[in-house]
């Protein structure tokens, strides 16, 4: 690892004890990350679009009825840096670290020049002008996208490594990449040894959950199943976009087209990836993704306004925060992984990719999971109480015992 971007002198390679795992990782993606679109910007708010993702996904209930904001919760978001200065983050920022050379590779300088890691992290987190799904939470800000939006798959294994070696000094419990390779993969079991995929997984062990952008390629892979890399590995929270109402009608850069649109569609350009293909590597669950209002970098009260899942993957980043947050007050600790994902999978609400003529692409005829605020708060609540209830039991269980 570049010792510049803070490194703790551990390579991938020594994670895994082999050195093959460098070898199979530069063979697989020595090729550069698919750039992001800079979103829109404006200089002040003018559109209501996170309002209504919000509303879609009945955060401001979620927020309300289990009084959970994000407090206590520290995200990590990977992208093209954080305007730290904007009243939405105000109070909420922690220091992150660059691992890209613009700056001259100062690595602690994670200005964003682009918009689109603002544009990230104010549908998360936002907390003042704009609104994001918990808008108390921290916010980690990892540079691993350069101002053009451009990156390296080098750059991302270096800070998730980084982020694996601070995680408990920071309290970083969950994480946020939106982005990944124009690839199209239907597996993980392609890749052993990959030196991302085992950072991903030593995270998940760690108890971090990893949100990641399915991709945004389904039109230009001819309408064929499949995620991203790294989105496809299995220990991944994975995210899809769909829309959050209806829109008009859209025609995307990749040829993709919408010809009409209404909420809980899935949008044409998303990747997607069902249980009966995919399996334990499908897709995970959908979010409105297109298009999103957000935080902007023209100034410190700026806007801008995005579309992909790259959008979509922060509103499902902010609900993790929401439920780590009010697992953390109720039970004094943090829930595991596979307990958010199934509380975001049992609390979802179900879309349906049917055959129709509102766009050009293929469709899959199946239901996908599209995430709930309050649906997955009211499963874990429930879920606790359960828990809390059997404990109760064991109790007097042996209570009982020691008695007779």
């Amino acid at each position: 690892m570049n010792e510049s971007n803070g490194s703790s002198g551990r390579s991938a390679t020594d994670r895994s004890g082999s050195g093959a795992v460098v070898g199979t990782f530069e063979a697989l993606h020595g090729e550069a990350v698919v750039p992001v679109e800079a979103p829109l910007q404006k200089d002040g708010p003018f559109l209501p679009e996170l309002t209504e993702v919000d509303l879609l996904v009945r955060a401001p209930e979620a927020r309300r009825d289990f009084n959970v904001s994000g407090s206590g919760i520290t995200v990590a978001v990977l992208d093209t840096g954080l305007r730290s200065t904007h009243v939405d983050f105000a109070g909420r920022v922690v220091p992150g670290r660059n691992f890209t050379s613009d700056y001259g590779g100062d690595p602690s300088e994670v200005t964003d020049g682009h918009g689109h890691g603002t544009s990230v992290a104010g549908i998360a987190c936002a907390g003042r002008i704009h609104t994001g799904i918990a808008p108390n939470a921290r916010i980690v800000p990892v540079k691993v996208l350069s101002n053009a939006g451009t990156g390296r798959f080098a750059d991302i294994r270096d800070a998730l490594d980084w982020l694996l070696d601070r995680r408990s000094m920071l309290g970083i419990s969950a994480l946020c990449l939106a982005t990944g390779a124009a690839d199209n993969r239907t597996t993980d079991t392609d890749m052993p040894g990959d030196a991302i995929g085992a950072l991903l997984q030593e995270l998940t062990d760690e108890g971090v959950c990893c949100c990641l952008a399915a991709g945004n390629d389904y039109y230009a892979h001819g309408g064929m199943q499949g995620m991203c890399y790294p989105a496809i590995f299995r220990q991944t929270i994975s995210v899809g976009a769909v829309y959050d109402a209806d829109e008009g009608s859209f025609r995307y850069r990749d040829g993709a087209k919408a010809f009409a649109t209404d909420s809980d569609r899935l949008t044409p350009f998303t990747q997607r990836l069902h249980r009966t293909i995919g399996g334990p590597c499908a897709t995970d669950t959908f979010a409105p993704g297109s298009p999103i209002t957000s935080s902007g970098i023209l100034n410190d009260t700026g806007e801008s306004i995005q579309y992909g899942a790259s959008q979509a993957t922060p509103v499902v980043l902010g609900v993790v925060a929401l439920l780590q947050s009010f697992h953390l007050r109720t039970t004094g600790h943090l829930p595991t992984v596979a307990d958010v994902k199934r509380w975001l999978a049992r609390g979802s609400t179900v879309v349906y990719d049917g055959a129709d003529d509102h766009d050009n692409v293929n469709h899959t005829e199946s239901t996908f999971p599209r995430v709930s605020a309050l649906g997955s708060l009211l499963v874990c609540a429930k879920d606790l109480a359960v828990r809390e209830l059997a404990e109760a039991h064991r109790v007097d269980r042996r209570a009982g015992t020691m008695r007779s």
